[in-house]
């Protein structure tokens, strides 16, 4: 087992993308090894194919040129060639141990080792699919610094000050055999695959990592400079650039980077100006929702990560986001001002859900219901005690019939109405329940009865027929109504 230690070294292996990109200093422990040097393959197509029939007891020459299409003199060439190099007997009717072990690509024992070293990562404990022949130090400008930083330019004497990136994670495992050999699958995949994308750079040297020998008992600490980019073609928000320049981005950096995230606020602020709005009349409706949507992550990573416990909350707070946003750009129809309407209810009605499953009521201690009686669930919302529960919001919950609220109770499906009953059910034997706690300043309940008074009205068709009293859909007041939702919820966050 081994720790990350700061020691002020610093690693850079590529040059800064062209994009606009922000700067981290990735934690690394670097293992010394020694790694068999690669060969060049000994044999061609044509002297591959002539000794593969040799060894097939088809040694005739007329035979292998019948076989291979291959001219008889380019033939007797390569059989010459095979008797001198030691791969055939003198008779060439047969292979040499030599040609043997050539022919199966074996390992010669006289292959050279060559110096070089593992990275590994000191968030994960995972090695990186790659490997160097050599550790490129980059030095800070005051290498006492707590927060390096580093000269773009001597000319012109811009800097830049990377982010330092938490290395939490204590037991870093040693060099597994495992470990390495699921690191050596993938970096034999990506150099396979930059060799026929031909995106490949000139350093990227191939090394075998079969048969690595430690050098050194316990890796040394260090960072490598990494630059994370906005996600231009995927579906994350950022994507990171493979520091070694092998493949375009750094595929096995994803789920670190999204753990970085996750406990680092900090990281999220630094990031964030990576993630713009463009002008929608520049996208077609589909890309600018896209990236409404890639925006709407990127403010509950930074505003509100609190919701991310909750997958079910999350879920309606994020469309509230995004129908904000839309709204405010002026490309919200009327359907989509219903629509936002109705997603603010559901989310309050999830919060609800949310409380009576935490908070679970005692059945036992509610009156038995029978026909509706108003005075009585007035008595019974009053006894509870909850400031919230001023009263405009008792008389208003009062008409809510006793068995809907029960059965919202053990299944809290019914409506937001009789889940606010029922939630607030939840708090008779609970002092701390949050409905408790909170003020009536924090959750203005009555908002949201009205709120969902205006939703029931959206519900039903509104004619002179019905003569139904209805209030006018505006941008404001949804807008008003999203605020609303929004801010209710987030009460809530210390106990989510």
């Amino acid at each position: 087992m081994a720790a990350f230690a700061e020691n002020g070294t610093y690693l850079k292996f590529s040059e800064r993308p062209r994009s606009e990109f922000r700067s981290v200093l990735w934690p690394v422990l670097v293992h010394r090894v020694l790694y068999p040097e690669p060969r060049q393959p000994e044999l061609n197509l044509f002297q591959r194919a002539v000794l593969g029939l040799i060894r097939a007891n088809r040694s005739k020459q007329d035979d292998i040129a019948e076989l291979t299409g291959l001219h008889p003199e380019l033939i007797t060439l390569i059989v010459a060639q095979g008797v001198s190099n030691g791969w055939l007997t003198p008779a060439a009717d047969e292979l040499t141990q030599k040609g043997q072990k050539l022919l199966d690509d074996e390992e010669d024992e006289s292959t050279n080792l060559k110096a070089g070293f593992l990275l590994q990562d000191a968030i994960t404990g995972d090695f990186w699919p790659r490997m160097v022949t050599r550790l490129e130090q980059v030095e800070a400008i005051d290498p006492q610094a707590a927060f390096p930083e580093f000269s773009i330019a001597r000319k012109t004497g811009k800097t830049f000050k990377p982010f330092l990136a938490r290395a939490d994670k204590k037991n870093l495992p040693g060099l597994d055999n495992d470990l390495l050999t699921r690191a050596y699958r993938d970096y034999r995949k990506d150099h396979r695959a930059s060799q026929q994308l031909g995106f490949m750079q000139a350093q990227s040297e191939y090394v075998q990592l079969q048969g690595v020998q430690r050098l050194d008992e316990t890796p040394e600490a260090a960072r490598i400079l990494v630059w994370v980019t906005g996600d231009e073609e995927g579906d994350e928000l950022w994507s990171v650039k493979d520091p070694f320049g092998l493949r375009e981005n750094a595929w096995w950096l994803e789920d670190a980077l999204r753990r970085l995230l996750e406990s680092d606020t900090n990281l999220r602020k630094y990031l964030a100006k990576l993630i713009g709005i463009p002008d929608a009349s520049a996208l077609t409706n589909e890309e600018w929702l896209k990236e409404i949507q890639k925006r709407t992550e990127l403010d509950i990573l930074i505003e509100f990560p609190w919701v991310e416990s909750q997958p079910d909350i999350k879920r309606y707070f994020a469309r509230l986001l995004k129908w904000k946003r839309k709204i405010d750009s002026g490309l919200a129809w009327d359907s989509d001002l219903e629509a936002a309407l109705a997603d603010c209810q559901k989310l309050l009605e999830v919060v609800m859900q949310w409380l009576i499953k935490t908070y679970p009521a005692n059945i036992g201690q509610m009156p038995k219901a029978g026909k509706p009686d108003w005075s009585l669930n007035e008595r019974l919302l009053g006894a509870i005690g909850i400031p919230s529960f001023n009263g405009e919001v008792t008389r208003s919950l009062a008409r809510q019939d006793l068995r809907q609220v029960i059965r919202a109770c053990q299944n809290p499906t019914s409506s937001l109405k009789a889940l606010l009953f029922a939630a607030g059910m939840g708090a008779l034997s609970e002092d701390q329940h949050p409905l408790k706690v909170l003020s009536d300043e924090d959750l203005q309940i009555a908002k949201l009865l009205k709120l969902a008074d205006l939703r029931n009205q959206g519900g039903h068709a509104q004619s002179r027929f019905n003569k139904r009293k209805t209030e006018e859909i505006s941008q404001e007041s949804v807008i008003d109504n999203i605020e609303y939702a929004k801010n209710f919820t987030e009460c809530f966050k210390d106990w989510m």
